[in-house]
């Protein structure tokens, strides 16, 4: 059976940082790609984590469920932004510690997700929206799929979801509470949802619907972005000089969006959070290592990998109807937000 200092031996990486990352200390910084690094080499070598051996020490048998994991985002998609990378570690290591062996999926010519080598699964996890015909490749490979943050049919899948309308209200509040009433929305009106056609995004909807039950949801304040750092420089750029009057707090719907919404602000010279606060969504280290550090709505990405794999198993013991299992949201203070007034 693998040890920690085979792994270590393989990875150049030390036995403490390994044991940590594999016991997901989340106090720990280490990269995601490192964390990704571990946890291969983990596989690779068989390695069992304490929870999943048997009594005395014997071990059970690694790899007795293999699950496919599907992203929606290529890789150069995932560099602009890493929300569903952290997914999907997340997600692998919950895996592991159930002692289930994951594999990637991935597109082939045709648009279709094919597993490596045509291995049989057990099982897919699908993170993000997805095409009827990708949907479709899925179910060639599994007869069991769970989706993690998109919900295409609610009465034939699981799936697995973040609470959009209290990460909304939660940041919304801590904005009202402390004086704001412009509040400017930067991110994507549509979003990929269902089999990915275009619908309003949740965090707009929310947004829009939060500020008018309070009579300050001004359309003029929203600004319709991608949801990418250079996307969000440029519209941002382009508002900022325009406004007759300047929002006292803006709102990102996705923290992808953060270094370039930064730039933007700097270079007009409006100070975060003196002019003007600042709240993200999602909380990836994007938000956490701005200047200054973000205030953020967290996205629960440790609580949404535990509650797929619970669904995983209800989907695989043939429950007869599936359902949506809905996560909530954290906010995060850091210090972003100033009181107005």
């Amino acid at each position: 059976m693998a040890t920690l200092k085979d792994i270590a031996a393989a990875t150049g990486i030390s036995t403490s940082t390994i044991s940590r990352v594999l016991n997901r200390d989340k106090t720990i910084s280490v990269s995601a790609q490192t964390q990704q690094r571990i946890f291969d080499v983990a596989r690779e070598l068989g390695y069992v984590p304490v929870r999943s051996r048997g009594r005395a020490g014997t071990q059970h048998t690694p790899g007795a469920l293999k699950m496919g994991i599907a992203q929606m985002f290529e890789p150069n998609q995932v560099l602009q932004d890493p929300y569903y990378l952290y997914m999907k570690n997340e997600l692998e290591k919950e895996c592991f510690a159930n002692g289930v062996e994951t594999t990637t999926l991935f597109r082939g010519a045709d648009g279709d997700f094919i597993a490596p080598g045509a291995a049989k699964l057990d099982g897919i996890f699908a993170i993000g929206s997805f095409t009827l015909q990708e949907i479709r490749s899925f179910e060639r490979c599994s007869r069991y799929v769970v989706f993690l943050d998109s919900t295409p049919d609610d009465e034939r899948y699981f799936a697995v979801v973040p609470n959009f309308h209290l990460g909304l209200r939660q940041a919304l509040s801590r904005l009202l509470e402390t004086g704001h009433r412009r509040i400017a929305f930067l991110g994507s009106r549509y979003t990929l949802q269902k089999t990915r056609d275009l619908l309003l995004d949740g965090r707009l909807y929310y947004f829009r619907n939060i500020l008018r039950e309070k009579g300050l949801y001004d359309e003029s304040l929203v600004l319709d972005c991608g949801m990418t750092s250079p996307e969000a420089y440029r519209v941002l750029s382009g508002a900022l000089p325009k406004w007759m009057e300047r929002p006292d707090a803006l709102f990102l719907s996705s923290d992808a969006m953060v270094q370039g919404a930064m730039r933007a602000l700097d270079e007009a010279g409006v100070r975060v959070p003196a002019d003007m606060s600042v709240i993200a969504f999602n909380d990836t280290p994007l938000s956490q290592n701005a200047t200054p550090p973000l205030s953020a709505v967290r996205v629960l990405q440790h609580e949404l990998a535990v509650a797929a794999v619970v669904s995983m198993r209800l989907c695989r013991a043939n429950q007869e109807h599936p359902f949506k299992t809905v996560v909530p949201c954290a906010y995060i203070e850091r210090g972003s937000v100033a009181a107005r007034g």
